[in-house]
């Protein structure tokens, strides 16, 4: 059932037509496979943001992490 104030929108992919809803800024809020019918509700695209935001937290500490030990390095380099 189509989405309500939604835009619609068809991607061709190697799986076959896929039909996108955008809302708002251009966030898809609802993926239905047009060969299938398999559809990706908004519920789950809610539960891969929140995944994608903490896998991202854990990528810019350990960036930091990383530039710390090069900083270590080469402060002990110096001086040895």
């Amino acid at each position: 059932m189509p989405i309500p104030g939604a835009r619609f929108r068809v991607k061709r992919t190697p799986a076959g037509p896929v039909r996108l809803a955008f809302r708002g800024k251009g966030n898809v809020v609802e993926a239905k496979n047009l060969r299938t019918g398999a559809t990706h509700s908004p519920a789950e695209f809610k539960s891969e943001r929140a995944k994608r935001r903490s896998s991202r937290t854990v990528r810019s500490q350990n960036a930091k992490h990383r530039g710390q030990i090069k900083a270590m390095r080469r402060m002990s380099g110096a001086n040895g």
